[in-house]
C-alpha cells in the first residue's frame, strides 16, 4: 500500500510545468486526458468548438485547482489553428505536448454516404490533425516534445459502417510514421494510441448516413480515466505507440498474422447475424 501511495505522489510531478495542448477536450476521452496531465503537474490548454461546453469544461479543471485555459477554435480551420497555437504560445511561453484528439465517429454503409459528409468527416478527423501538428511542429521541436495521436482498433483493421472513420484513422498512423522520421533526430517524440471501444459521452453524437448524426451503439471495454492514464504513459516513456483494449490487443494480433481472417471474420458474423455478439454494427 505504501508503495503505490508513493508511486502516486511521483506521478503527480511527471509533467510539472510541462504545456499540454488537447483539441477536442471539452468532454469524453479529451477531457479525462486533460484532467490526467494536469493531475501530474501539467499547464493545460483545452480546445473544442462548443464554447458553452468548453467554457463547462475549464471552470471543472479550475474549481479542483488545476492550471488550465481553454481556446475556442475549429480544427477544420488552417487559419483558426494557426492562431490556436499562437495564442497557446503567448499564454504559456511555449508549448511541449500536443494531444491531436478532435474527430468524431461514423455508423453508416458507405454507399449511404453523400460527398459533402465524405468531405467533412475527412476533413474533421484528418486535417483537424494536420493543421494543429503544422503550426505546432516548430515550438514542439524546440523543447524537444510530444505529438500524439488518438487513433482507433478502426484504424489497425477495416471495420463495416465505418469506412471513412478506418480511412481516416489509418491516415493517422502513416502520418505519424512520417513524422517520427522526420522530427525524431531533432529529439521529438511522436505517438499513436489506439483507442478501444470505450465508455459513452450521454451527449455524443456519431454521423450517419447522409451527414445526420445518431447516437453511437457500442459497448465499453474501458472508462476514460483508463484511456487517459495511457496518454500520460505514452508521452512519459515516449512510446511509439499504445493498443488498448484486449479486443483492440486481439485484433492487432489477428492482423498481423493474416488481415484475410479479420475481415472473413467480421463478413461471416454479419452474414449470419453474429455481430451483434462482436460488438461490431
Amino acid at each position: 500500500m505504501i508503495f503505490i501511495e508513493r508511486n502516486g505522489d511521483m506521478k503527480k510531478n511527471d509533467f510539472k510545468d510541462k504545456v499540454i495542448l488537447i483539441t477536442g477536450s471539452s468532454r469524453g476521452i479529451g477531457l479525462a486526458v486533460a484532467r490526467e496531465f494536469a493531475r501530474r503537474g501539467a499547464k493545460i490548454i483545452l480546445n473544442a468548438r462548443n464554447k458553452e461546453r468548453l467554457g463547462k469544461a475549464l471552470k471543472s479543471l479550475k474549481d479542483d485547482g488545476y492550471d488550465a485555459i481553454a481556446i475556442q477554435a475549429d480544427v477544420t480551420s488552417a487559419d483558426a489553428c494557426r492562431k490556436m497555437i499562437e495564442q497557446a504560445v503567448v499564454s504559456y511561453g511555449g508549448l511541449d505536448v500536443l494531444i491531436n484528439n478532435a474527430g468524431v465517429s461514423m455508423r453508416a454503409n458507405f454507399e449511404d454516404l453523400d460527398a459533402e459528409t465524405c468531405r467533412n468527416f475527412v476533413d474533421t478527423n484528418l486535417m483537424g490533425c494536420i493543421y494543429p501538428t503544422l503550426y505546432a511542429v516548430p515550438e514542439i521541436k524546440k523543447n524537444r516534445g510530444s505529438i500524439v495521436f488518438t487513433s482507433s482498433i478502426a484504424g489497425l483493421i477495416g471495420l463495416p459502417t465505418a469506412s471513412l472513420y478506418c480511412a481516416t484513422k489509418t491516415a493517422l498512423r502513416g502520418l505519424a510514421d512520417s513524422l517520427r522520421c522526420e522530427l525524431g533526430p531533432d529529439g521529438v517524440h511522436v505517438g499513436v494510441v489506439y483507442v478501444g471501444f470505450t465508455e459513452n459521452d450521454p451527449e455524443k453524437k456519431v454521423v450517419g448516413s447522409k451527414g445526420g448524426m445518431i447516437s453511437p451503439d457500442r459497448p465499453a471495454h474501458m472508462s476514460w480515466e483508463e484511456v487517459a492514464e495511457e496518454f500520460a504513459e505514452i508521452v512519459r516513456k515516449r512510446r511509439s505507440r499504445s493498443v488498448l483494449t484486449p479486443i483492440g490487443k486481439f485484433a492487432e494480433y489477428v492482423a498481423r498474422l493474416s488481415p484475410d481472417i479479420v475481415s472473413d471474420t467480421i463478413v461471416f458474423s454479419r452474414k449470419h447475424q453474429l455481430n451483434e455478439r462482436f460488438g461490431i454494427h
